[in-house]
């Protein structure tokens, strides 16, 4: 039997086929170009169509393939940039839902509630442990937020809030300064916007367009 053809690795027939694209376009694009193979392959594409390749053809080949290969870069720059922000987003939504959860699972030991509610300009803090009752009896013109919580927890929010009571009311009232909006705000996004029946405001339409006036929601 004769001898066959011999055996030439995949990597070398490559090589070969990237050298004789190279080669030929040596004298027009400069060899150490990070792309040099890029435009090479592209000239050749060119020439197999019938264009004659000359230098001024050979520039416009360079600022193509490295305006393409920008474009990628800039494409993965942005996507990366995309899928970053997404993943902050769903973070800050696990945080919140964990802080949710949290907040539900401290209402199981809570032995009642401290809440802020709107009634005419003033804010109202108090506690009680039977909400609907307490607020059918309230009538507020809105429910702003609630927290676990009992007399302790109201005594100290008194306190803190102290600044702000408004003297001809009763010491439960307080004007709605901005510390304290500050508060109701990061309770409401801890614990969820606070469900109320329909039975104890004076009106659901209402209630909600207070609410977001008053906390520019």
């Amino acid at each position: 039997m004769g001898q066959g053809r011999p055996f030439i690795p995949a990597h070398e027939l490559q090589k070969r086929e990237q050298d004789r694209i190279r080669l030929p376009f040596r004298h027009l694009v400069d060899p150490q170009d990070p792309y040099y193979y890029d435009i090479s392959l592209y000239l050749e594409m060119q020439r197999r169509a019938g264009v004659e390749i000359d230098q001024a053809i050979a520039d416009n080949a360079v600022k193509f393939v490295h305006w393409k290969h920008q474009n990628v870069k800039d494409g993965e720059a942005k996507r990366r940039e995309f899928e970053a922000k997404q993943a902050q987003e769903a973070k800050r939504e696990i945080e919140t839902w964990k802080a949710r959860r949290e907040a539900a699972e401290r209402w199981k030991t809570s032995d009642g509630i401290v809440y802020y509610i709107l009634r005419g300009p003033l804010i109202k803090i108090g506690t009680t442990t039977r909400p609907r009752s307490r607020f059918d009896t309230l009538m507020p013109d809105a429910v702003l937020a609630i927290e676990p919580g009992g007399k302790d927890l109201e005594r100290l929010r008194h306190t803190e809030f102290a600044s702000l009571r408004d003297p001809n009311v009763g010491r439960e009232y307080f004007t709605p300064g901005s510390e304290l909006l500050d508060l109701i705000r990061q309770l409401r996004e801890e614990g969820g916007v606070p469900h109320i029946p329909h039975a104890s405001l004076i009106s659901r339409e209402a209630a909600e367009l207070a609410v977001k006036e008053l906390l520019a929601l």
